[in-house]
Parts: C-alpha cells; sequence; structure tokens
C-alpha cells in the first residue's frame, strides 16, 4: 500500500484501500486523501445521509452526498450564507 500526503488532515499515511468512487473523482480521491480521513468521511457520511434522510436512488441526493464529501475533503470551498461558512464554526 503506497502512501499519500493527504489533503484534508495534511499528514502521510496509506492511501484508501480498493477504489472509493468511479472515474476521475475515485482517482483523485485514491491520489490525495489518507485511508484514515476516507474512514471519517464514511461514518460522516452515514450521518449526513441518515439526518437529511437522503433516498441514494435520487439523482439530487446523490449530488448533494457527494458535494458534502468534495467540501469533507476541502477539494470545494462550503457554501457562504450570510457571510458564514457552512460547515466551519465561527471564529470569535
Amino acid at each position: 500500500m503506497a502512501d499519500v500526503t493527504c489533503i484534508r488532515c495534511g499528514q502521510t499515511r496509506g492511501e484508501i484501500e480498493g477504489m472509493p468512487y468511479g472515474g476521475k473523482v475515485g482517482e483523485e480521491l485514491k491520489a490525495k486523501v489518507c485511508n484514515v480521513c476516507w474512514k471519517e468521511w464514511y461514518d460522516m457520511s452515514v450521518k449526513i445521509i441518515n439526518e437529511y434522510r437522503l433516498n441514494l436512488r435520487e439523482p439530487a441526493a446523490r449530488e448533494f452526498l457527494a458535494t458534502q464529501m468534495r467540501i469533507f475533503f476541502k477539494m470545494q470551498e462550503p457554501p457562504k450564507e450570510n457571510g458564514i461558512r457552512i460547515g466551519e464554526p465561527p471564529t470569535h
């Protein structure tokens, strides 16, 4: 198993085991995300699916979850609402 420098935690750790996603997104995740953070995302994705009651048979639900994944892995900026970044703790 190869090591990667993770874009989320910044540490060099083992790569994701197996192929996490298909296509270019899967290749990017495999090259840039460590296995530890992938497992953290898996746990978080279960919470998101349950909290939002997502039906993953619906394309909009799959896209929502994919967007949350990109935000989680710092591959996309979180949306701003009233000047506050959603998903980030407030700064004092």
